[in-house]
């Protein structure tokens, strides 16, 4: 034992020698790193406060200015609760404590001039006690301007702060403003970005507490995924209430949701992002024709192979869960909120009891399912391919049952557009003009020399490019052009003579629709066609035009001058 103490002590001798010798060489005095320094002893270990915390902040500075009587007040609060210390857990008093504190900051302006210290907030939950007299100054005079309009940079304590003062109902009417000036904070300051998220959550339950219109609830994220279960699970009881089998109908049924409404809320439920895809977005009415068959195959399936329904088996069974109100903040009343129910929707609602909040949902959970996603991926790719679209997706693996009900339905919508695609007649207005001229020289090349005879205007004979003018029609010369018109004897609705007057005037068809246009356009031509042997009115497009050569015969038939 002697013998291993006297070892130490000389190895000790040694290695204090040569830090003796090292310090003593001149190369190393001269040096700028040993001219600059002063080494003293320091303490190994570091205390726990200053090794963990949920705040880390600089010492607090001496406040050198007198304190205003209002901050002085202020203080004095905290010293009578002996609440002490720099942070501490949320904790009733303290929130009784903040509100008080509040109250006696509420309208109380500041000019100070100062930026807050530099600290960084890992985490808790911030109060005025966590700030030094120098940061509170800093923080009613930034809040004194951002009243006044001039928003500015801040630590993001004093977001939070703000918002819990907002919350209590300090230094705004509970109500509508109150609500506003949150999501303003969660939206529109981008100084408050890392307090961004806490900020909506607390918008919500905001509106809920003071009974705010539901439809500031109804926006959010999570309303809107409550809602699209909400869809599929009205959707699954009315396919199953419907019997056997169990398959979505072609026509629109008053009991099940459009297709296109089951189609959004599958898609806000899925992990694959289908709202992205180039497929559903142009072939919007086809993707919901083979997503809501396979809806139906899954509920079938399910209902036949499982102990739990489809929905039920991706988010869970309705469900009244406790709820707590402005989680993470600072928060306190005097008097117990009433008894009241706050529904959002006929399938979300807010229920308070004595005081305590329960939640009642159509499910346990509404998160974007991998389940959907991977069922509309499958739509997705399949149909690409089968569509002959050139931008593929790679195959993901998918139950070989679910393979099946996809396959299967969109081998039906080929089938169908296919059928579709022949059912469709397809009339092909330019070679109208062509057809009756042909006509008219069919029926002009069929008549006798006797029934030439009994009409003298025949003799003249009907040839391409010449016009056919009834016996009753006089033809005279125009002054202003010189080339023959028709009379005015055309047998003419006053609706088809507008209807000329507007196209030979170049105005807008007004009191026209399609349907309309396309029966006048027909009936003159057939009035027309017995006296110049041609059509006067084609279509460019869907737009009617006059034929260029009729111009002047149109115009003698309404009683125009060129």
């Amino acid at each position: 034992m002697q013998a291993t103490n006297a070892r130490r002590w000389d190895e000790m001798s040694r290695a204090q020698r040569i830090v003796e010798q090292i310090l003593g060489d001149e190369r190393y005095k001269s040096s700028r790193t040993f001219a600059t320094r002063v080494y003293e002893d320091e303490p190994i270990l570091r205390t726990g406060a200053s090794a963990y915390g949920h705040f880390q902040q600089k010492p607090r500075p001496v406040h050198r200015e007198p304190l205003p009587a209002r901050y002085r007040e202020v203080r004095r609060l905290a010293r009578d609760r002996k609440l002490g210390g720099w942070s501490y857990a949320y904790t009733l008093d303290n929130a009784k404590l903040f509100v008080e504190q509040a109250r006696l900051l509420a309208d109380h302006e500041d000019d100070y001039e100062g930026k807050p210290d530099e600290f960084v907030m890992r985490g808790g939950t911030p109060t005025y006690e966590d700030l030094s007299d120098h940061d509170l100054r800093c923080y009613v005079s930034w809040r004194t301007k951002l009243r006044q309009g001039n928003v500015t940079d801040a630590p993001p304590a004093f977001w939070r702060i703000l918002s819990y003062e907002l919350i209590c109902g300090i230094g705004v009417e509970p109500g509508l403003e109150g609500y506003e000036a949150l999501r303003r904070i969660a939206a529109d300051d981008v100084h408050a970005i890392v307090v961004r998220e806490q900020v909506v959550r607390w918008a919500h339950d905001y509106a809920i507490y003071y009974g705010l219109p539901s439809e500031l609830v109804v926006g959010t994220a999570a309303s809107t995924s409550i809602e699209a279960v909400s869809v599929l699970r009205h959707a699954e009881s009315a396919l199953l209430s419907g019997g056997e089998p169990v398959t979505w109908p072609n026509r629109a049924s008053d009991a099940l949701p459009s297709s296109q409404e089951l189609l959004e809320a599958l898609v806000t439920l899925s992990r694959y992002r289908a709202d992205r895809s180039r497929l559903f977005k142009a072939y919007a009415e086809d993707v919901a024709w083979v997503v809501c068959r396979v809806f139906a195959n899954m509920v079938a399936h399910c209902a036949k192979r499982r102990k739990t329904g489809f929905v039920d088996g991706l988010f869970g069974s309705p469900t009244r869960v406790s709820y707590a109100m402005f989680p993470g903040a600072l928060f306190w009343s005097e008097n117990l909120h009433p008894d009241v129910t706050y529904a959002v929707s006929p399938s979300e609602s807010y229920t308070c009891e004595r005081g305590f909040w329960w939640r009642t949902m159509p499910c346990r959970r509404a998160e974007r399912s991998r389940d959907i996603g991977a069922i509309l991926h499958a739509v997705d790719a399949r149909m690409r391919r089968a569509l002959g679209d050139k931008h593929e997706l790679k195959d993901k693996p998918l139950p070989k049952y679910q393979e099946k009900f996809v396959d299967a339905r969109i081998a039906e919508l080929v089938e169908r557009r296919a059928a579709q695609e022949a059912a469709r007649i397809t009339i092909d207005r330019s070679a109208l003009r062509s057809i009756r001229s042909a006509s008219v020289r069919t029926r002009e090349a069929l008549l006798t020399d006797e029934e030439r005879a009994s009409d003298p205007m025949q003799d003249e004979g009907i040839h391409a490019g010449t016009r056919l003018v009834s016996p009753s029609v006089v033809c005279v010369p125009s002054e202003e052009t010189g080339s023959p018109a028709v009379s005015s004897t055309i047998q003419l609705e006053e609706r088809q003579r507008v209807f000329l007057r507007s196209l030979l005037d170049g105005r807008p068809l007004d009191g026209f629709d399609s349907l309309t246009v396309s029966l006048c356009v027909d009936a003159i031509n057939e009035a027309f066609l017995d006296v110049v042997g041609d059509t006067v009115l084609d279509f460019d497009g869907d737009v009617p035009m006059l034929v260029e050569d009729y111009v002047d015969d149109v115009r003698a038939a309404v009683g125009q001058e060129g």
